[in-house]
């Protein structure tokens, strides 16, 4: 190997190492967190913006100092060595406030993502500056820097999670920073960069063009930040949208930003940019987009055709950027400015949409947005409508534009006349009020509470029949197996709201507290179902992370008779209420005879194997219920899977007279190790569900 490749290949490894931490880092960080501040959505959101704001300032860093300092750059390296190996302890609190969190994350995260944020552009700014970069482009380093992200994402997700406990990737983590602090001393002694190098050459250097001097224009800066952020934003819309479909098991958001990434690695190559033909097919690529959001992701191949769409879109927008990439010497304003979009885009979606919108209408709104950014920046795309047109272009985009327009009148004329009675979004996601009519039954129909597409509970809504259960709490099924098995008062801990359909069980001197951590919930369950306003108990709402809730306030001093878990039947699981940790804090909260009941219902994960391996682990009674078949049930009525764990094995009794299982050979659970705060992995539950689905 030549002297020159051995100093690329040494600094190329620099920058894909620096950003195989650095994405690895993100989801280590929010796994670290949640056993302290729990599973809200606003803790995920404050670390999305958090990092990406990190991120600006390690580029802000590389813009501002990276060329005047030299090697006194090495000396950051050693400052993440105080946060080593990685780790998070802060107060526990289920309401995790701002102020904590951000606390939490400067503290224990912040030193060593803005460092390794610095990566790829202090890379490639010491190339532009040192001997072997004079006559190439350093913007393919940004192709390796996004080849390492992209492993980094992979490789976590189907790799470091179902593999390895926290403790395990923080220490592989540092051991690998360690890695990659040698890899930067080595790429810079190697490559021994000039500050001012191109300013010390130009007078003699005939090669270096007038270009390279000429200021940047603020249009320019504008297409920049549109080709950067309307992507970003995008990537989320494009996710939630689907997700609200088909359910965010790991497949549906790693897809998504698995193609955003290789469309980095495919147009910041050497002769990148956008290819051939996309340069002139882009408004066909637009409206076959739109298209496809009024058609819905409710089919596979429609999904898969929302995916290689948004690659198109993905690889238009970053390979106009690439176009429109400055000469070396202004090469961090370029990427400062192009941070900045990716940052905007995503506070756009995260931040901003759920206020905005009732719906994810943020969609076709960045569709839109797309396409004038991209008749700005290629304007001749459009001159195929002029006369002398290519007749089969021409006739395409018509035909398009036809079905469009057709499609977008389909959509609205139910509008005016569908079933749904109310819309609301917030950082939790989408709800909708639904009045649907069982075939059949009860000519007034049945009002539904939808997240996405999971139903969270339901009513009938003739007056004389509001109290009775349904869906997954109908009378006779495991749900009221268990919450009727005694006439004595008693005490129940309820995790997830949904429209309080538990409530219709209570008696006058019962005592129940719900756990709820969507603080909106309530207010959509006592207006639009009269569950909780009609309920004979004492009722209590207490908003916060259910695990943290019982573990640090409400819950102190009092004991459940039983402790009932329901916040499954939704699409993300929240892995933090099902670890071996969480199952000591409800046990410490129960009562010595009380049962803990789990729903778990669900469309991706079978989650069951993973329940009796907890409950065997610290040595309790457990059983599971034999769901009902769909046709040994009414319209109203919705097939549950149950697991109960219990101290002691009398209280399953009245259970298991009703037909329920026991914990043992014959149960039908494969094993599969226990869940801790440690280690979790929805893997196996994914697979699981797949082979029972169907049959192996």
């Amino acid at each position: 190997m030549s002297n020159q490749k051995l100093k690329l290949s040494v600094l190329a490894a620099m920058v894909f190492f620096g950003a195989l931490l650095l994405f690895g880092m993100e989801p280590l960080i929010g796994r670290l967190l949640t056993p302290f501040l729990g599973g809200a959505a606003h803790v995920w959101l404050t670390c999305l913006m958090f990092f990406q704001a990190m991120l600006f300032i390690g580029y802000l860093y590389a813009h501002l100092f990276a060329r005047r300092i030299g090697a006194w750059h090495l000396v950051l390296l050693a400052f993440p060595l105080v946060n080593i190996p990685l780790s998070v302890n802060t107060t526990l609190d289920p309401i995790a406030p701002l102020s904590n969190l951000l606390i939490t994350l400067l503290l224990h995260a912040a030193l060593p993502f803005t460092v390794l944020a610095t990566t790829a552009v202090v890379a490639q700014s010491w190339f532009s500056n040192s001997s072997i970069g004079k006559n190439s482009e350093p913007y393919p380093l940004y192709a390796v820097s996004n080849a390492g992200s992209l492993i980094a994402l992979i490789g976590y997700t189907f790799l470091a999670e179902p593999f390895l406990g926290l403790r395990m990737q923080s220490l592989i983590w540092s051991a690998t920073y360690l890695i990659y602090a040698f890899l930067v001393v080595a790429a810079w002694y190697m490559l021994r960069p000039q500050t001012g190098y191109y300013e010390s050459n130009a007078l003699t250097s005939e090669k270096v063009e007038k270009s390279h001097w000429k200021s940047i224009s603020g249009t320019t800066y504008c297409k920049w930040l549109l080709l950067s952020s309307l992507p970003s934003g995008f990537l989320l819309a494009l996710t939630n949208f689907i997700a609200l479909e088909v359910g965010s098991f790991p497949l549906i958001w790693i897809a998504p930003l698995a193609l955003y990434l290789m469309s980095f690695i495919v147009t910041f190559r050497r002769s990148g940019g956008v290819p051939k033909y996309l340069n002139i097919l882009w408004p066909e690529i637009i409206l076959i987009a739109l298209l496809f959001y009024f058609l819905g992701p409710a089919y596979w191949p429609l999904i898969f055709g929302h995916l290689l769409i948004f690659l198109v879109i993905c690889l238009v927008s970053h390979g106009t950027l690439y176009e429109l990439r400055p000469s070396a010497n202004h090469l961090t304003n370029y990427y400062l400015v192009t941070a900045l979009g990716g940052w905007l885009g995503g506070a756009f979606v995260s931040l901003l949409a759920p206020h905005l919108f009732r719906g994810l209408y943020e969609y076709p709104l960045l569709l839109l947005l797309l396409g004038l950014t991209f008749l700005w920046c290629h304007t001749g795309a459009f001159k195929t409508f002029q006369p002398g047109t290519s007749l089969p272009i021409f006739c395409s985009r018509v035909a398009i534009v036809a079905i469009l327009v057709s499609l977008i009148g389909v959509a609205i004329w139910p509008s005016a006349t569908n079933n749904v009675r109310f819309r609301y979004r917030n950082f939790y996601g989408t709800y909708r009020i639904v009045d649907v009519q069982p075939a059949g039954e009860h000519a007034e129909g049945m009002r539904q509470l939808l997240h996405g597409r999971t139903a969270h509970g339901g009513q009938l809504l003739n007056a004389s029949l509001q109290t009775t259960p349904v869906l997954y709490y109908y009378r006779g099924g495991p749900i009221a197996d268990v919450l009727e098995a005694t006439s004595l008062p008693k005490k129940v801990a309820i995790i997830g709201l949904g429209s309080g359909a538990a409530a219709a069980f209570s008696k006058s001197q019962d005592i129940i507290d719900y756990y709820e951590i969507d603080p909106d919930n309530e207010w959509i369950a006592r207006n639009w179902f009269t569950y909780l306003n009609d309920s004979k108990g004492q009722l209590k709402i207490i908003v916060g992370d259910g695990r943290l809730s019982l573990q640090k306030q409400e819950g102190k001093g009092k004991k459940y008779d039983i402790i009932f878990i329901d916040a499954f039947t939704g699409d993300g699981i929240p892995t933090h209420l099902l670890t071996t940790e969480a199952l000591e804090i409800y046990l410490d909260r129960l009562a010595e005879n009380g049962i803990i009941l789990f729903h778990v219902s669900n469309r991706f994960y079978e989650l069951r194997p993973v329940i009796k391996a907890i409950g065997t682990q610290l040595h309790l009674y457990g059983a599971v219920n034999f769901p009902a078949a769909r046709n040994q049930l009414k319209a109203y009525q919705s097939p549950a899977k149950c697991v109960v764990l219990t101290r002691n094995p009398r209280n399953l009794r009245q259970l298991l007279n009703r037909g329920w299982q026991p914990f043992g050979s014959d149960d039908g659970l494969r094993d599969t190790l226990p869940w801790t705060d440690d280690y979790t992995s929805v893997f196996f539950p994914l697979v699981e569900k797949i082979r029972m689905e169907v049959g192996i």
